[in-house]
């Protein structure tokens, strides 16, 4: 087994004026706390090569993701692009402009965030160096993480992977954790990957390689637990996180790095969401769906030893999340995480029996992921999808 790893800064420049993503319109970036980064980390075997990128951004549509892989021009690879839905970066949507009528995506700054996580991309495979062996574990981190939809469902799992070199030195580190990375709020002007970015750079300070950071099931409103919504509780947490992570890596068990697999199944949804059809018709979303109104993706199951990892394109709720991590335990995995917004964007994916799409979305009251949801079919479709590949 080889891997490679690539970064490359994505953070806008505010020679032009940006729109923040995550929260309300015309929040307007006024400096650069942290940078942004496209990350990836190739994995390859001989008969399989597998690049796991990570983007520090609010979300990037199919069309998007699809692009990217054309630029990358490269069959062989199988690509899975998550965002990690950061709300302090640039809008890659349309929603959050300066008002609710015009788009806030900078269509130059997309054109050349393409470009960059494409050389990312190859960029990792031409890094590429032996790997020897690896850990894998998870651990629950409490008090960092609370569900502001159902408080009783609670995922607060973090699960890790780390590869070594034939001298036991660790090469690369891979972090997952159900969580909005929006400890900074809405009155917040700067730019920043918030916790993830603290996270990776105190992992990188320890152990001397590079870490990745992938958002899992945070759907329902997995919210950080703060009460300032200040930048010392986004290192806080991050802090909180990398130590968690980091001695977990030292309880591990070192595993040889023999093989890698991913399994994909392809699934399409009907969209029925009004306020996305109003979006469309307004030309402030990229209208996604197929001739037959629906809105296609993908999901991925990926196992690296006894670690599996199940990718889904949109913001998972967590009761669907613990779903499938149990499904993925129960089949054979030793540990099991979820990547979220991974391939595609489809807003929230709630249980089918938990969606009640409010009767004004303007005033949802407690159902407010319904109003950000292609729609009803979209959790059974998602589901369903994984249970086959399992």
């Amino acid at each position: 087994m080889k891997i490679g790893y690539a970064q490359t800064v994505i953070t806008p420049s505010l020679k032009s004026l940006v729109y923040l993503a995550g929260f309300g319109h015309n929040r307007r970036a006024e400096s650069v706390h942290d940078d942004l980064f496209a990350r990836a980390l190739a994995v390859s075997t001989e008969q399989t090569t597998l690049i796991l990128c990570s983007v520090d951004l609010i979300g990037l549509f199919t069309p998007d993701v699809e692009q990217i892989i054309r630029q990358v021009n490269r069959p062989d690879l199988q690509i899975v692009i998550a965002a990690t839905h950061t709300h302090h970066g640039p809008d890659t949507a349309g929603l959050w402009g300066p008002d609710d009528k015009t788009r806030g995506v900078d269509e130059a700054y997309l054109t050349e965030l393409r470009q960059k996580v494409a050389d990312t991309l190859l960029g990792a495979i031409h890094a590429l160096q032996p790997v020897s062996s690896f850990k894998s574990g998870s651990v629950f981190v409490r008090g960092v993480v609370k569900n502001a939809r159902n408080p009783e469902i609670l995922d607060e799992e973090l699960t890790v992977l780390q590869f070594l070199g034939a001298d036991g030195r660790p090469l690369a580190s891979l972090f997952n954790f159900p969580c909005h990375p929006e400890v900074l709020w809405e009155h917040n002007p700067h730019i920043t990957s918030d916790y993830p970015g603290v996270l990776c750079a105190r992992v990188e300070q320890r152990t001397g390689a590079p870490c990745i950071f992938f958002s899992g099931a945070l759907g329902g409103m997995m919210t950080p637990d703060v009460v300032d919504h200040s930048f010392e509780e986004c290192q806080e947490m991050g802090l909180a996180l990398a130590h968690a992570g980091l001695e977990t890596f030292e309880l591990a068990e070192v595993m040889p790095a023999e093989d890698i697999s991913i399994q994909k199944a392809r699934f399409g949804a009907k969209l029925t969401n009004p306020l996305y059809k109003f979006a469309f018709w307004r030309k402030l979303l990229p209208d996604v769906r197929d001739q037959q109104g629906n809105v296609n993706s993908e999901v991925n199951l990926i196992k690296i030893g006894d670690l599996w990892l199940a990718t889904v394109p949109g913001e998972l709720l967590p009761k669907l999340g613990l779903e499938i991590k149990a499904r993925c335990l129960g089949a054979g995995a030793r540990v099991a995480g979820v990547i979220g917004l991974a391939n595609g964007w489809f807003g929230y994916i709630l249980p089918a029996e938990d969606f009640k799409y409010p009767w004004n979305p303007f005033k949802p009251g407690q159902h407010y992921e319904e109003t950000n949801s292609i729609g009803k079919e979209i959790g059974p479709r998602v589901m369903r999808a994984v249970k086959g590949l399992l």
